[in-house]
Formats: structure tokens, C-alpha cells, sequence
């Protein structure tokens, strides 16, 4: 396996792409943008599911850029929607 492979299938595991999320998230959390509206966002959608969705509000860095009654709101959002 090459450093090209390494470096490829390194970039593409889920907790590098966990990483990306938070990430985006975060980023446009500090431009002023609304939690639930960043979550829809097609690049969020298209690239996780309800359950990494609602890992996301775990992770601090996305804690610190929403607050937690931000969180705390989305986060009973969510378990409502994985409940059915």
C-alpha cells in the first residue's frame, strides 16, 4: 500500500469525517449562523445520519460555538425524531 492509499483511506474513515462535521459546523456556528439551520444544511445531510447528527451535539467544540441551551433544546429535537 502506497502513502497515497494510507493518506486516502485515513481521510476517508468515519472519524475523519466525524472530524470534517464538526469542523463545518463549528465554522459556521462563528459566523452567526442558527444550530438547527447549520444541521440541515445539504454539506451535514448528505454526509451524516440522524444519530451522527445528534453526536455532534456532544462534541465540545460545537457545545462551546452554540451554547448549551442551544444544545439542549436540539438535543431533545433529535431523540423526539430517533424515537419516531
Amino acid at each position: 500500500m502506497g502513502i497515497q492509499d494510507e493518506v486516502r483511506r485515513l481521510v476517508n474513515t468515519e472519524s475523519a469525517r466525524h472530524k470534517r462535521l464538526i469542523e463545518y459546523v463549528v465554522r459556521e456556528l462563528r459566523r452567526g449562523r442558527n444550530l438547527a439551520d447549520v444541521l440541515d444544511d445539504p454539506y451535514v445531510v448528505n454526509r451524516s445520519n440522524i444519530v451522527d447528527r445528534r453526536a455532534l451535539l456532544e462534541e465540545p467544540e460545537v457545545v462551546d460555538a452554540a451554547g448549551e441551551t442551544t444544545i439542549a433544546a436540539l438535543r431533545a429535537q433529535l431523540e423526539a425524531l430517533m424515537e419516531g
